[in-house]
């Protein structure tokens, strides 16, 4: 058998099942947030915490969440890239780039 699911003991230590619960969150969690009316992101957050370390204790925080964790973070942030209007953004440039430099030196 290709998935030895013996073990069930909480958090889950077999990579495979672990790969198995983060990809069905990824795919179900969206059908069943459009239905509730929540936006995606927020549920996928959510359900994050909910399995990790500080919520069920499902799944611990390892390498291959990390990177997960990692990924959906980029992801957010090329979605809210799409959303930022460039025509409002060339009005506002100057402020813009004033402030990024004193972000920018604060840091």
């Amino acid at each position: 058998m290709l998935l030895n699911i013996t073990d069930l003991s909480l958090p889950i230590s077999d990579p495979i099942l672990r790969y198995l619960i983060v990809i069905l969150i990824v795919l179900l969690a969206p059908i069943l947030l459009n239905r509730l009316k929540i936006p995606h992101l927020i549920g996928l957050i959510i359900a994050g915490a909910l399995i990790g370390p500080n919520g069920f204790g499902v799944l611990e925080r390892d390498s291959s969440i990390v990177v997960s964790g990692t990924t959906g973070l980029l992801y957010i942030m090329f979605l809210a890239g799409l959303e930022i209007d460039l025509i409002e953004f060339k009005k506002i440039n100057g402020k813009v780039l004033g402030l990024a430099c004193i972000l920018f030196a604060f840091q």
